[in-house]
């Protein structure tokens, strides 16, 4: 008898012990951050800025994955070793690029999506001359390390700065998986670039809101913000993942339109006189994920660009076509600079 009840004794404090990890990360409102130094005092900026946009998607969604919420079946990627892969490819590109600031979005320390890598320290092991503010907009409380998750935002930047600045924006009002509530912010950092003061701010909307209704939300709360600052005279650049198609594309596809329900245009309508955004329509920025990337069937268009404000002139901007090889996005850099 005693042989029995010691498994079942077992199984009924893991479970209550789950069932508290549940409550204590859905009751937490709090949004960790984790933030690195170079050891070596960072240059000043110059005219042009390079800025990077890159969501990473945690190193799992390169073009072995599909993924559930999009109509797919994989909730995790096929393996550890793709999201190694994955990883080194993402450091390769990074590494090559080497622009002043990146702007990214779904970076993952290890966990339950990454498959236990490191995908944040192994960014950062990229940019070891970069500074580094990372702060998580999902995130597990007391789950065991193999189950756990810490996704969320980093900005690095290898020039001079002010501190980055967390501010809140809209919550979808669900959760995710009944007990994970997702803590939608964005990351704001000052800087002077050639003298003159900027403000960059790093951003990821929401994806499945029923109608688009908190993105459109959250869309009029960060632009505001970001006039507050054009307000003050300062150049404003906001950069990264809008899941809304910033421009209309026509890049060939063959997969079933219904991938697309979760895309919305960015209503251009809202933008105050002057205000841009920058893409770059020759290279897509992102796939669909209900089915592993193959090549002119996945449907492609552009979520991932800069707003920029009426005092900043776009003097380039570089989409990297990778193939949809390492994340389902693609990394776009900008050069920009003030006008005069």
């Amino acid at each position: 008898m005693r042989r029995f009840y010691i498994p079942l004794v077992l199984f009924a404090l893991a479970l209550v012990y789950l069932l508290l990890s549940g409550c204590v990360t859905l009751s937490d409102k709090t949004i960790p951050t984790k933030v690195s130094t170079p050891t070596d005092q960072s240059p000043p900026a110059n005219e042009p800025l390079y800025v990077m946009v890159w969501n990473i998607g945690y190193a799992g969604l390169g073009e072995e994955s599909d993924f559930k919420a999009d109509g797919g079946e994989m909730l995790r990627p096929p393996g550890k070793a793709v999201v190694k892969k994955n990883l080194a490819g993402i450091q390769g590109v990074l590494q090559d690029a080497k622009p002043d600031v990146v702007l990214m979005q779904e970076l993952a320390g290890p966990g339950f999506l990454t498959m236990g890598v490191d995908v944040l320290g192994g960014v950062k092991a990229a940019l070891s001359d970069y500074s580094m503010f990372f702060s998580s907009d999902i995130r597990t409380r007391l789950f065991p390390g193999p189950i756990s998750l810490k996704h969320g935002l980093g900005t690095f930047m290898r020039v001079a700065h002010g501190p980055t600045e967390i501010i809140r924006i809209a919550e979808e009002p669900g959760t995710i998986m009944g007990f994970i509530k997702r803590r939608y912010h964005v990351q704001v950092t000052e800087l002077e670039a050639s003298g003159q003061p900027w403000v960059l701010i790093n951003v990821h909307l929401s994806a499945f809101d029923e109608g688009a209704n908190t993105r459109m939300v959250q869309l009029r709360e960060v632009l505001d913000l970001a006039d507050s600052y054009y307000q003050q005279g300062k150049a404003v650049a906001v950069g990264g993942d809008w899941n809304m198609r910033l421009a209309p594309t026509d890049f060939a596809y063959t997969a079933d339109d219904s991938a697309q329900f979760w895309i919305h245009d960015f209503p251009r309508e809202e933008l105050k006189e002057g205000w841009q955004l920058a893409i770059d329509p020759a290279v897509p920025s992102v796939r669909t994920n209900e089915q592993p990337y193959e090549a002119g069937r996945n449907y492609t268009t552009n979520i991932d660009g800069l707003l920029l404000s009426p005092n900043v002139v776009l003097e380039s901007a570089k989409g990297f076509d990778l193939g949809f090889q390492y994340t389902d996005h693609q990394p776009v850099l900008f050069a920009l600079r003030r006008a005069e």
